[in-house]
């Protein structure tokens, strides 16, 4: 639930409860206020025929059937029925006499509500004698309709009011809160820029001192972060280089000791073998076998140099040395369809801003993933693809791709060094990595990294 939405909500219960409470204490007001109003309107009444009445007798009811007391007469007298009854009970005159039962203003339920609450209503009855006979009855019953009406009328004021206040107030806090909210918008487009990678998001100077200290605070946070982020870039980019200065110096050794080493203990076997052939057949076999060692060991350190630091990089450059990586990654896996696409510049060896650092970056990245595939992904189809792309004043950019169609894995259980020491790399040197891989769907592995003269 938002936050615009939970203060309406609690805005609203608030109003619904003053509104209920406003109109219990109008109905507890009302209830005093119409007995009071009635009372008086039925004392009045009565006061009003005994003094009538005492003071002339004779000329109000010697002919009670001409309806000498002129009831009708009272008929704005909305709080009381007036009626006066003969012996039998037949009404002979009332001040509701011709008038049609008008509707009441105030809904029947009101009413009922009202008469609950409200003490039950007595009339009041007045014998009418004259000389000692029994003329008829003066009835007045008290009619409280009217009252209720007016009520019933208040509260529809009061409750238009309400909801028009209601309604206004609502508005308000929702177009107050919205403006309020309105940066957060920028707080959470700033948030998912860091999240993608994007270490120059930065928040704005906000108008509210809350927000604004907020904004201060992620600002120096993102500050903070890209200076780690880049120390930990220069950090892995001073490992890495140490780790491949070390790998030449030990490929460069494996060459110069081992490898001329070896070519003499073959050199020197061969020569044994040809004498034994001749004049000693009973070393021939030992012969033979210190040949097969010599050969064997020769091409072990060959392969381990090929490992530590391909020589073929540094003679021929990026575009042959991953050429011959593919070429001998697929004379291991004949069964694997590998394609290796690369552009027409870099295909003919044009390496122009690609320092050492970028290229045995590259040549590695293409290494680790041909690696993995041939371990663990069990694919029938491999594809490299290396091309630049510039124009337009942008920095030129070299991407490289490898997909294959393997059993894939779960990303979010990734384990190892090999995956995080190529994101290390290529981001190390200002570039972006991505992987997608899914289970049964193969891998996607990219790379986009700045060429730039280092």
């Amino acid at each position: 639930m938002s936050l615009k939405l939970r203060l309406n909500l609690i805005i609203t219960g608030l109003l619904l409860l003053m509104l209920l409470a406003g109109m219990l204490l109008n109905i507890v007001n009302a209830r005093q206020n119409v007995r009071a109003e009635v009372e008086s309107t039925e004392k009045l009444a009565l006061y009003l025929f005994d003094t009538g009445i005492l003071n002339n007798p004779g000329a109000v009811l010697r002919e009670p059937e001409k309806k000498p007391l002129r009831l009708r007469s009272l008929s704005h007298m909305r709080h009381v029925r007036i009626e006066f009854l003969d012996i039998y009970g037949h009404v002979l005159d009332s001040n509701r006499a011709g008038e049609l039962s008008a509707p009441h203003e105030a809904p029947a339920w009101f009413e009922s509500i009202m008469d609950k609450v409200a003490p039950k209503w007595e009339p009041q009855r007045r014998d009418i004698e004259y000389q000692g006979r029994l003329l008829g009855r003066l009835v007045i019953t008290p009619d409280p309709s009217s009252e209720y009406a007016e009520i019933w009328k208040q509260i529809t004021d009061l409750m238009l009011l309400l909801s028009v206040f209601f309604v206004t107030v609502n508005l308000m806090v929702y177009w107050a809160v919205g403006q309020a909210l309105k940066p957060t918008a920028k707080i959470l487009e700033a948030l998912n820029s860091l999240e993608r990678g994007d270490l120059e998001a930065r928040l704005p100077v906000f108008d509210l001192p809350e927000l604004a200290r907020i904004g201060v605070k992620f600002n120096h946070m993102v500050e903070t972060l890209q200076q780690s982020i880049m120390r930990n870039h220069r950090l892995s980019q001073q490992l890495i280089s140490l780790q491949e200065e070390e790998r030449k110096s030990l490929a460069r050794d494996l060459h110069d000791e081992f490898g001329q080493s070896l070519t003499a203990i073959n050199a020197d076997a061969a020569v044994v073998l040809q004498l034994a052939e001749k004049k000693y057949p009973e070393i021939r076999d030992s012969a033979q076998a210190m040949s097969k060692l010599s050969r064997h060991l020769m091409d072990l350190v060959s392969g381990l140099m090929q490992r530590l630091r391909p020589g073929i990089l540094d003679e021929l450059g990026l575009a042959s040395a991953l050429q011959d990586l593919v070429d001998t990654w697929r004379s291991r896996n004949e069964s694997v369809n590998c394609k290796l696409n690369m552009d027409d510049s870099i295909y003919q060896g044009q390496d122009e801003g690609m320092n050492e650092v970028m290229q045995i970056t590259i040549y590695r990245l293409v290494q680790e993933c041909l690696t993995n595939i041939s371990r663990h992904a069990r694919a029938s189809q491999v594809e490299i693809t290396l091309n630049r792309t510039s124009g337009d004043g942008q920095p030129t950019i070299l991407m490289i791709s490898v997909s294959d169609n393997g059993k894939g894995f779960n990303e979010s259980v990734v384990d190892g060094f090999g995956l995080h020491g190529m994101r290390e790399r290529v981001e190390g040197l200002g570039g972006e990595f991505m992987l997608s891989s899914r289970l049964g769907k193969g891998t996607y592995i990219s790379a986009r990294i700045p060429v730039t003269d280092h």
